[in-house]
């Protein structure tokens, strides 16, 4: 019978245990971003002691990268190696929670590897924190629609330059929309209807020239929509309707070639209904001042 080399057994179970650790580390979160997440559920417990959406979250897992509504990545040395992971993701829509005030967020602002935030239907009342998601510096999408946010946008929320994807729809949100939304240059959505804006369109608008949908109606934005509208050349999407919009739609909006739905309804336009609107290749909806859907 052949006999195992002692030294090389010890050897293997060596690698083994390194390999075994090195796994371990890669799915581990952070102990603070784990600690910010349990105070995040511990706060709305102590709302609501029936709370039950977020049982995965406990303080006996090792890592909160295995919990529900929680995405990771991991993150590598200088030698590709993965060494450890970091929260990325949070999707936490529609958790059925009690109503919440919004500085019951102030845990998640500690997790500034977060790209996405989903916080989208939780009756989430107060006004926008604005120190705390201007910590959020990595944000590629947020979404805080459907809830119950008050006050004006924070300007903090303009300086997150890597923004993709912003949803504030249908809160109470108030004020003018201020020149800063032109900081956003990457954006490819925005979504700010249903709300109570006012006062005009931001000329600055005209510098996101990346964006494909934007809705900003259901408000009370008033004056003429702003020329610049028409550089905004990769939109596929645009709902202006039910507003206080006056004038006429700018001719520059003819170079909108990519529309596919335009929603105008609604607003205090005057004039004619320009004949060019009849002729983008693209449009499969048009809904104008004069209550009349077309191409449907």
């Amino acid at each position: 019978m052949v006999m195992a080399n002692p030294s090389l057994l010890l050897q293997s179970i060596f690698i083994l245990f390194f390999l075994l650790s090195c796994l371990s580390s890669s799915w581990s979160c952070p102990e603070y971003q784990k600690q910010a997440l349990l105070q995040f559920k511990s706060s709305i417990l102590a709302i609501d002691s029936s709370f039950d959406a977020l049982d995965s979250w406990n303080s006996s897992s090792s890592s909160c990268c295995q919990w529900d509504k929680v995405t990771c990545s991991s993150l590598s040395n200088s030698n590709s190696i993965s060494t450890s992971s970091v929260v990325i993701a949070l999707h936490l829509s529609y958790l059925l929670a009690p109503l919440m005030p919004s500085s019951l967020l102030a845990p998640l602002f500690l997790i500034r590897s977060l790209r996405m935030l989903d916080l989208s239907g939780n009756s989430i009342n107060g006004q926008i924190p604005a120190l705390g998601f201007g910590n959020l510096s990595n944000l590629v999408h947020l979404d805080l629609c459907r809830n119950r946010l008050n006050g004006s946008i924070p300007l903090q929320l303009f300086q997150l330059k890597y923004l993709q994807y912003l949803d504030l729809s249908s809160n109470r949100l108030s004020g003018e929309l201020p020149e800063e939304i032109g900081n956003l240059t990457k954006l490819q959505q925005l979504s700010l209807g249903s709300n109570k804006f006012s006062n005009a369109i931001p000329s600055s608008i005209s510098y996101l020239r990346e964006l494909e949908q934007l809705d900003l109606s259901d408000n009370a934005l008033s004056m003429e929509i702003p020329t610049g509208i028409g550089n905004l050349s990769s939109l596929s999407s645009l709902s202006l309707g039910k507003n206080k919009l006056t004038g006429g739609v700018p001719a520059s909006m003819q170079k909108l070639n990519k529309l596919n739905s335009l929603d105008l309804e609604g607003n205090l336009f005057t004039g004619e209904i320009p004949f060019w609107l009849f002729d983008f290749k693209d449009l499969q909806s048009l809904t104008t001042w004069r209550k009349q859907s077309y191409l449907e």
